[in-house]
């Protein structure tokens, strides 16, 4: 592996996603805004990067292993205002994506492995009050090595 293509390991993830047939009928985007609609939606984004001084080798000079993170965002738009089916509807769709991270650790071999990292909630009415949308964040984590 030369440089990391952070790109392919967001396809990558949308690949283990959508591979999950437990996960049939999601809309599953890479990199994209995220419009009020319908249904089960998640999202997947690149946050961050670092290179902890503790991870590197002697061969520092030549290979640098870094975590990189990854947020995945779970949306459950609901008709209505009623909060429970869509919460209700939310907390499933974030079990079957961490389930199907769990299950695939090196991301269909572009990663060493990874790790689930907890993520926040976030619900509320859409902004014209028909709906009731509620996401949670996946924070996962991913241990690369870049090389030359």
């Amino acid at each position: 592996m030369a440089r990391i293509n952070y790109y392919n390991i967001e396809t990558q993830i949308k690949a283990v996603l959508d591979a999950d047939a437990n996960l049939t009928g999601t809309t599953i985007l890479v990199e994209e805004e995220i419009a009020v609609q319908r249904g089960n939606i998640v999202g997947i984004y690149l946050d961050d990067r670092s290179a902890p001084s503790d991870l590197q080798s002697i061969s520092a000079g030549t290979r640098t292993r870094l975590y990189v993170q990854f947020s995945i965002w779970c949306w459950h738009f609901g008709i209505g205002r009623d909060r429970r089916p869509a919460m209700q509807a939310r907390d499933d769709l974030v079990g079957k994506v961490e389930i199907a991270l769990m299950g695939n650790r090196n991301l269909n071999d572009t990663v060493n492995t990874s790790w689930l990292e907890g993520g926040e909630f976030i619900s509320g009415p859409d902004p014209t009050g028909d709906q009731f949308m509620s996401g949670a964040q996946v924070r996962l984590t991913v241990d690369v090595t870049a090389s030359i």
